[in-house]
């Protein structure tokens, strides 16, 4: 026959099972916290980047910092006034941000338009010039929404258009990269959306007799850059792929 249990007994015993629980967890491993466990040091194989537009609401100090401590040391699609925070955690920025003037220069109004063309080199030169007075390699560029316009007209509207800021971005040693970007999923109607848009006609835009470079390894961006040769520079539209930083050896 159980015996009833009076509140006092009730209480003196949760109380030992309280104490009892509370000696027992403390002798529990205790989990690593971040503090105690900094991140691993990088090899420095790897120059690591990460993207602006990613994280709209962090503040560019706040992400510099933070990139910074993880050993990331590039912050990609930045314009020329981000660059004095940038410099201040010794980063760099790998791809710089296309300008823009009025509504062209973006994603889906850009260099496949000679329309355009007059408005785009006013708004590349003076930021070619800021890239190259910062130290930076690399400046974005589109070649702008279809809109009806056939692909083979495109590519050669961007040539033209191109070929007019490709002497200074040669003397400057600044690399213009057109981006390579995928309809199916946004950017509907962009016209670089594919491979075969630009590499099986660029030859025919190059001129006769000329030499060029390419750059191999790849990222994203597919690239449209001039070479120079011992007599002349090449003003064309030339693709490659650019990868960013990348040596062999691991991160």
């Amino acid at each position: 026959m159980n015996r009833p249990i009076s509140r006092r007994t009730a209480i003196r015993k949760a109380a030992g099972f309280t104490a009892t629980v509370a000696v027992a967890t403390a002798l529990l491993p205790k989990p690593a916290l971040a503090q105690d466990n900094p991140p691993a040091k990088l090899k420095g194989n790897i120059n690591y980047a990460v993207c602006r537009w990613c994280y709209p609401k962090i503040k560019l100090d706040d992400l510099c910092a933070a990139s910074r401590d993880m050993g990331i040391t590039g912050i990609d699609l930045l314009q020329p006034e981000d660059f004095p925070t940038l410099k201040k955690y010794g980063l760099v920025c790998p791809m710089v941000s296309f300008p823009t003037i009025g509504d062209l220069g973006g994603i889906p109004r850009a260099w496949n338009r000679v329309e355009h063309h007059d408005l785009l080199v006013q708004a590349y030169e003076p930021q070619l010039r800021q890239v190259a007075a910062a130290g930076f390699e690399r400046l974005i560029c589109f070649s702008g929404n279809r809109a009806g316009l056939a692909d083979e007209q495109g590519l050669e509207n961007c040539a033209l258009g191109l070929q007019r800021i490709l002497t200074l971005a040669e003397k400057l040693k600044v690399t213009l990269c057109m981006e390579l970007l995928n309809i199916k999923r946004t950017h509907k109607d962009y016209q670089r959306d594919h491979v075969a848009w630009a590499t099986p006609w660029w030859s025919d835009l190059v001129p006769s007799g000329s030499s060029c470079s390419t750059i191999s390894s790849t990222c994203k961006s597919w690239m449209a850059t001039c070479a120079t040769s011992s007599a002349k520079i090449i003003n064309t539209l030339i693709t490659t792929i650019q990868g960013w930083g990348a040596r062999p050896g691991g991160n």
